[in-house]
């Protein structure tokens, strides 16, 4: 289990009663070396007296950041993490001005400890070695003991445990010398998760030290602390430690009226009755936990929301179960966007922590749609079902981009197209549920099939298209999955387009290709894939003239120096095998990477320097290119740059400056690993995504969207099923209606006449982006020895209209 710092920086907690400070700041103390938190519960009054003295005329510097500082961490106790930094950093900065060093060293130890319990390890370790260097300086153990245990917690949630103990030891000693047994406890807590093996030692001496608190609050948070560190150890004394320790922070808690420190003591209580097998009393003690929390301590409540929704889940009371999930569901969208995207170890703050609870409201809520007979019952269980899938997607960009600021839109764009049919599958553990929305209507049917086996076979499937191999029996198997069960729905509503909102594995399997009695889907249906409705512009493709800015490197110039040395070495022994094998008019652009390679400057240290350029140089060409600008540009106006004119500053400028309509690239590009590292190769430099969207999103603003932004050379990488979210997140966060982009890497001639067909299409009356993709698809389909891994690869991503 990855724990956050809490007070005094105890891992696993988030809670605070108070600031580590030294004995020369004593006004601000109630004892030598500690700024005292209001322990008696009445936080409002705390902070509105602080709020007073900050906000006072003509009120001394010092007291205007000594309040600042004892606010924020007030702000930190509560859960308020945003209030907490801002407070922080401002009596930091005032600090400084004031040639304040100790105060300068108090208000960095505790921002430090604001990012360390928002996961953001590498600001929190900054601060906190400047704290702890500070503290050396002003020979301050107290705040040296902190800072130091604090900075180990940093380091220990990133595995550097040798770190973490020496830190961890270094912060005993000055605790031992500041006298403090508040911090001796809070050491020899964070001492026992590094040795398990001295664990009941390190337990036994927190105690002690934890029993000459003179602070029945600061006694119930050390407790509370404890009792985590103790319910890892195995055998019954651990577990008989821990529910005391529990027992008596609960009584002081609730004396102290501390309803945070209550709230999580009765909540990890519950715990251990449902460990134990005693599942009405965990239920009672959450309740009780749920009671006990503030109302607005929405970061606790929405998890003892969540563990009583999966209570009353397991007793089978799935009424009262899906009201606690929509609870818990309310209480964190008021607090989502505080919470970091980025967590520490480079895992998914969305996918580890909150995918599940949007997942287990959806699951109730289509088990209870598919029981009920009542048919209003039903669309409005499924449209809640539908809207809470439609959160996940939107957090999951949000995680995927580390932008918490993405926002949905509020218009229904499925109004505007009544013959297409929105498809949401969603993959449980047990089970497919496929929810269908066509119009105002909402479909449901489940599909018994188990998640590890679909993603085997999406996998399977995926990796068949992508190299060629024959895939009848996964495409016909997925079909049968996903939309046999919904095809008399499709027929009797006649839909012509269906809208994919894939989830997971499914976002690497284009739709297109599954195949049913010998015929394609894409045969029968044009196919779109979105993110998320509520992520989409609901506009009609204006047929007005379609200016076109057409960019294409067939040779590159000196970007080769600006490229990912890995990336380039792959190209290059690909270009290799070509060679060796024969060059063909068939030969695959770009390259899918799934593993970077190994040997950096090997070659260039036995071959001569120029040579290995002109090899790079030969390996990123792509003539191909050549011939689709130019055919493209004779059917489309507009302007094109080839090459040398395709330099990063010149398609800056030339998108500001000119309406373009449709921006069409075609030169290498990649997608994998975090958004940040994602590009388009241009003549001279790299086109990372950040700049693209700067470039294109003004157009938005102005009412002047790009309609469509066409990567036609460019592919997401194999084994990450969330690389495709690049191109969602290239269309949403630059304005433009619509991406059309490749999967893998496709060969030039099929390239060329996917989208020549497919502009042509386009500027036909009445014709949807969908259905002009549709037509480009099949010409290719017709065409004979055609395999789907030479047109399924396109999707269109976004707008479909």
């Amino acid at each position: 289990m990855v724990m956050q710092s809490g007070r005094f920086l105890i891992l696993g907690l988030g809670l605070s009663l108070g600031l580590v400070c030294a004995a020369q700041a004593a006004q601000t103390c109630n004892a030598p070396g500690r700024v005292s938190y209001p322990a008696n519960g009445e936080q409002s009054r705390a902070l509105a007296a602080w709020t007073t003295t900050i906000e006072r005329r003509g009120a001394p510097a010092t007291e205007i950041i000594k309040a600042r500082i004892r606010r924020g961490e007030t702000y930190r106790a509560l859960g308020r993490y945003p209030d907490a930094e801002a407070d922080l950093k401002q009596a930091v900065q005032a600090a400084r001005a004031h040639d304040h060093a100790l105060l300068q060293a108090v208000a960095t130890q505790a921002l430090g400890q604001v990012h360390a319990q928002q996961g953001r390890n590498r600001e929190a370790e900054e601060e906190l070695r400047d704290a702890l260097a500070q503290a050396r300086r002003l020979d301050s153990p107290t705040l040296a003991a902190a800072s130091a245990n604090g900075l180990g917690n940093v380091l220990l949630q990133q595995g550097r445990t040798t770190e973490a103990a020496t830190l961890y030891r270094q912060a005993l000693e000055q605790a031992r010398r500041a006298d403090d047994p508040g911090l001796m406890a809070t050491v020899h807590i964070n001492l026992a998760r590094l040795d398990p093996g001295q664990a009941w030692r390190e337990l036994q001496a927190a105690r002690n030290a934890t029993a000459r608190v003179s602070s029945p609050a600061e006694q119930a948070e050390l407790l509370l602390s404890l009792a985590v560190q103790a319910r890892q150890m195995s055998g019954a004394p651990g577990q008989t430690l821990a529910r005391a320790s529990l027992e008596t922070a609960a009584d002081l808690a609730r004396a102290e009226r501390l309803g945070r420190v209550e709230s999580q003591a009765l909540g990890q209580l519950s715990e251990l009755a449902a460990a134990s097998g005693r599942a009405t009393e965990a239920r009672h003690l959450t309740e009780r936990a749920i009671q006990a929390a503030p109302v607005d301590a929405y970061d606790l409540r929405y998890r003892l929301e969540w563990r009583l929704g999966q209570l009353l889940r397991e007793a089978n009371d799935r009424p009262r179960a899906i009201a606690a999930y929509r609870r818990a569901v309310d209480h964190l969208q008021r607090i989502r966007t505080d919470i970091p995207v980025d967590y520490a170890e480079g895992r998914s703050s969305f996918r580890e922590t909150l995918a599940p609870l949007y997942l287990g409201l959806a699951d109730l809520l289509l088990l209870d749609a598919a029981a009920t007979g009542d048919a209003t019952r039903t669309q409005s269980l499924l449209r809640e079902a539908r809207d809470t899938v439609e959160q996940i997607k939107l957090d999951e960009l949000r995680d995927y981009f580390r932008d918490a600021c993405i926002q949905p839109l509020r218009k229904e764009i499925e109004l505007l197209s009544p013959r297409a049919a929105v498809l949401y599958p969603v993959i449980f553990a047990d089970r497919l549920e496929i929810l269908v929305s066509i119009g105002q209507r909402l479909y449901q049917a489940t599909t018994p099939v188990a998640r590890d086996e679909l993603i085997m076979a999406a996998e399977i499937l995926a990796l068949k298209l992508r190299y060629d191999q024959p895939a009848d029996e996964e495409s016909a198997q997925l079909y049968r999955w996903l939309v046999a069960p919904i095809q008399a729905w499709l027929d009797e509503r006649q839909v012509d387009t269906i809208v994919f909102v894939p989830d997971g594995p499914l976002r690497a399997v284009p739709l297109s290709a599954l195949r049913q009695d010998g015929r394609y889907l894409i045969e029968r249906y044009a196919v779109a894939t979105v993110p998320g409705l509520k992520l989409l512009q609901p506009d009609v493709l204006a047929k007005t003239r379609l200016t076109t800015l057409l960019a294409g490197l067939s040779h590159p110039g000196p970007v080769v120096d600006d490229l990912p040395r890995w990336w380039v070495d792959a190209l290059v022994q690909q270009h290799r095998g070509r060679g060796a094998r024969g060059a063909s008019d068939t030969d695959r652009r770009g390259v899918s990477v799934g593993v970077r390679g190994a040997s950096e400057g090997e070659r260039d240290t036995v071959r001569p320097l120029r040579a290995a350029r002109t090899e790079q140089i030969e390996a990123l060409s792509l003539p191909g290119v050549a011939v689709e600008i130019d055919q493209l540009s004779q059917r489309l106006p507009g302007r094109a740059l080839r090459d040398q004119e395709f330099v990063l500053n010149r398609f800056v400028q030339e998108v500001a400056d000119q309406p373009y309509r449709v921006v069409h690239i075609a030169s290498h590009g990649l997608f994998q690993g975090p958004p940040e590292e994602n590009f388009i190769v241009t003549y001279d430099r790299k086109l990372d995504m950040k700049t693209l969207a700067a470039a294109l999103k003004p157009k938005e603003l102005a009412q002047q969207p790009i309609e469509i932004l066409v990567l036609s050379a460019c592919q997401t990488a194999e084994g990450d099923d969330r690389t495709p979210l690049g191109l969602s997140g290239i269309a949403i966060q630059s304005g433009a209606r619509s991406a059309l982009g490749s999967l893998w890497p496709v060969g030039d001639q099929a390239t060329q006449i996917l989208m020549q067909h497919f502009y042509d299409r386009l500027k036909e009356p009445g014709m949807s982006k969908a259905r002009a993709l549709q037509a480009a698809q099949q010409a290719l389909i017709a065409r004979e020895g055609s395999h789907p891994g030479d047109w399924a690869a396109f999707i269109l991503v976004g707008n479909w209209l």
